[in-house]
């Protein structure tokens, strides 16, 4: 309990602990990288599963030893 309550109390006083100012201007000012290079889809298309019934476990257990 007292190596918990050590390591706990420095998180919790730094996140309790005001944050220092925005400089001046900073608001306003541009992002460093402009350009971002999104993806409107993502890169690998999901084929999703059939819903089927469940199979017998022995046979799903001998085919992963298998592998």
């Amino acid at each position: 309990m007292k190596t918990m309550f050590a390591a706990v109390l420095p998180l919790a006083f730094a996140a309790c602990a005001p944050l220092e100012p925005l400089p001046v201007g900073a608001e306003n000012s541009a992002p460093a990288n402009p350009t971002t290079h999104l993806h409107a889809a993502p890169p690998v298309e999901y084929l999703g599963y059939q819903v089927v019934e469940p199979a017998d476990w022995r046979g799903v257990n001998d085919s992963q030893r298998e592998n």
